[in-house]
């Protein structure tokens, strides 16, 4: 019988007693990590700081970065909590299947996180949720028939166009536009932009589902062939 893979959520649960070890002043390391995440989703990084959070779980700032190295390394951590919360189980189904549930579960974290996501976009790769989420995601372009390099490639372009839009979505570039905005638009000289004053009311719709699914759709398409190309 072949061996189950074990899942990151197993391998941190057999590396408990190192991740969750009591540091100085007995502090978890993971305590740390839930706490900068609440606080960075709360009031966003530009008023977040080492000190806020010492002054926040009741420690020094030393005693964090006893734990980190590092403000960066904090991060990335924070990072890592935010992929392991997307809680993607090794799934079964088309490559397809797979890579259009990595998407959506990453724009459901910047939802979740719109304050914090952005910090995701900092790390090539940010820890053990991130390998094991790239490990589902590589091996379905693989299985697909992709060689090594074009998997990589693929999948970058996957986690960027997920991210990507995650980013976009929460920052507001795809609200439908305010009254004040329709107001610029209608005030237009109809000369000049007889095509965006036609489609303003268009522009006053909530289009963010319907603009995701053409994002994926092309994007996945475009996969399907050249898988169909390279099988010629």
């Amino acid at each position: 019988m072949q061996k189950k893979l074990a899942t990151v959520k197993e391998l941190l649960l057999q590396d408990e007693h190192e991740k969750g070890r009591r540091g100085r002043r007995g502090i978890r390391r993971q305590d740390l990590v839930d706490a900068a995440l609440e606080m960075l989703a709360t009031e966003g990084e530009q008023n977040f700081s080492v000190r806020k959070l010492a002054t926040v779980v009741g420690v020094d700032g030393m005693t964090i970065l006893h734990h980190f190295k590092s403000r960066e390394g904090l991060m990335r951590a924070v990072a890592d909590a935010m992929v392991a919360t997307l809680d993607i189980e090794r799934p079964k189904g088309s490559w397809r299947d797979i890579l259009l549930e990595v998407a959506k579960r990453y724009r459901g974290l910047a939802v979740k996180y719109p304050k914090a996501f952005s910090i995701v976009t900092r790390y090539q790769t940010s820890g053990p949720a991130d390998f094991e989420l790239g490990e589902i995601v590589y091996a379905a372009l693989l299985d697909a028939g992709f060689n090594e390099e074009d998997a990589a490639d693929y999948g970058m372009a996957l986690f960027t166009l997920a991210i990507g839009f995650g980013v976009v979505e929460v920052g507001g570039m795809l609200n439908p536009c305010t009254p004040e905005e329709m107001a610029e638009i209608e005030a237009l000289d109809p000369r000049l932009f007889p095509v965006t004053r036609r489609m303003a009311p268009v522009f006053a719709l909530d289009e963010t589902d319907h603009v995701f699914d053409i994002l994926l759709d092309s994007f996945l398409d475009g996969i399907g062939r050249a898988l169909a190309k390279q099988k010629r």
